[in-house]
């Protein structure tokens, strides 16, 4: 692991549970995306904690492998019911969602530990925001509950 070392260690030493994805539920989420390619640290996530956790820890999201496979068409959804003049392209993988009205996606293009991006139909006049600068920062943010993790960033 070169990205997630730090968080998994806090997991570990906080004895929160991590269940892994199968290499196959792995294999899964990237014939999502085709031809793209799925971050190095987004796969560490998969392989070490994919399949869910305990605790506090994302329990209530949906981010795990249960609910992966469906979250870029229910991040396209939340956009339509919303009638605003966005739209998810093929480079956008999302990853996150809270309460079927706001989301967090990377872009496939934007390296191993890609930016986070956050829609909610709350602030939908704001679009798409950046709120971390990599997919590592918002693992970090959710753990330590950060309640300014949702704020757009300049």
């Amino acid at each position: 692991m070169v990205y997630l070392n730090e968080l998994v260690a806090q997991l570990q030493k906080d004895k929160i549970p991590m269940q892994p994805c199968t290499k196959e539920e792995v294999n899964e989420v990237k014939k999502l995306i085709g031809n793209n390619k799925l971050p190095e640290a987004y796969i560490e996530f998969l392989e070490v904690m994919g399949g869910g956790t305990k605790h506090t820890f994302l329990r209530g999201e949906s981010c795990f492998f249960d609910e992966l496979l469906e979250l870029n068409a229910w991040g396209a959804e939340v956009l339509e019911e919303n009638n605003v003049q966005l739209s998810l392209t093929p480079n956008d993988f999302v990853f996150w969602m809270s309460q079927g009205s706001m989301f967090c996606f990377f872009k496939l293009d934007e390296g191993e530990d890609p930016a986070v991006y956050f829609y909610s139909e709350g602030k939908k006049k704001d679009g798409f925001y950046k709120i971390t600068d990599t997919f590592t920062e918002f693992l970090q943010s959710r753990y330590i509950k950060d309640k300014y993790i949702f704020q757009k960033r300049d």
